[in-house]
């Protein structure tokens, strides 16, 4: 990309715009949106790089009244999820399925145009340590992938306890991740490195600055941090960690054939 200008909003001359020239911002819920002038700003940012861009800003109205004509078997699913957030995940694969385009997160802030990259029919960047970013996703329009996405919303529609994992496993990018796994084209699914374009945390990346305004998962998120980290750290130490799964598993067959011996020890005494 740094050999493109700047202010770049087609793949053309060289390439076809596959990505039709869309830009889309999702803002579900009852939330002010002044109360994010960080927001407001990337919005701004990002409609300053893409001028000649179509632009579509999606609320509850009009996410509800589009799944009502173009979806109506995804409505009550819809109307059923937990948290508000699942609606926003869900409704990014709903519109670039339908529409096509560039779907951004309302906390990344655009450094550059994303029109060079319209060449390929879809982008996201990279996970760690795998699968792939909802964050960020470009499409052309009736993608097979992004089919995929929104045909598999209501088997997922589960309650998994935690709200972080019921919205990263039902819609979010556990669920997008799980989805390429599956998927048999990899070829036709452009993934950006995760070193240069990873969307966690606050962070700039070529593209974007990234605001990380992850609020909606609540204390358990941090919960399955630690968990991570832990199983990190435990990685780290794999000799310590075996030898102690040896000993558990010696101690568990010595219980085991103690309790049996007992047994049948008792069984000895009331057969006599």
């Amino acid at each position: 990309m740094s050999s493109y200008p700047l202010n770049q909003t087609s793949a053309m001359p060289n390439y076809t715009n596959l990505v039709p020239a869309i830009l889309h911002h999702i803002f579900i819920g009852n939330i002010d949106l002044n109360k994010y002038p960080k927001w407001i700003a990337a919005r701004e940012a990002c409609l300053k790089f893409h001028p000649n861009y179509e632009y579509k800003f999606w609320n509850d109205t009009l996410a509800e009244r589009l799944i009502q004509e173009k979806y109506p078997w995804f409505l009550e699913t819809w109307k059923n999820y937990w948290y508000p957030i699942q609606r926003a995940d869900s409704l990014r694969y709903l519109v670039l399925y339908h529409y096509g385009g560039i779907f951004l997160d309302m906390d990344l802030h655009c450094r550059r145009s994303l029109g060079p990259l319209r060449r390929f029919d879809f982008i996201s960047p990279a996970a760690y340590p795998v699968g792939i970013s909802n964050g960020f996703l470009m499409a052309s329009a009736r993608h097979p992938f992004m089919k995929v996405l929104v045909e598999q919303l209501p088997l997922f529609n589960r309650n998994f306890i935690l709200p972080y994992a019921t919205v990263m496993f039902s819609t979010g990018c556990m669920y997008i991740s799980a989805q390429y796994s599956l998927y048999n084209d990899h070829c036709h699914l452009k993934l950006l490195d995760y070193k240069q374009h990873r969307l966690s945390g606050q962070i700039s990346t070529p593209l974007f600055h990234h605001y990380g305004s992850s609020s909606w998962h609540s204390n358990d998120a941090s919960f399955i941090k630690r968990a991570d980290d832990i199983i990190k750290k435990l990685f780290h130490h794999k000799e310590l960690v075996l030898f102690i799964f040896f000993i558990i598993i010696i101690t568990l067959i010595l219980f085991y054939r103690r309790r049996t011996v007992q047994k049948n020890q008792k069984e000895e005494i009331l057969l006599f």
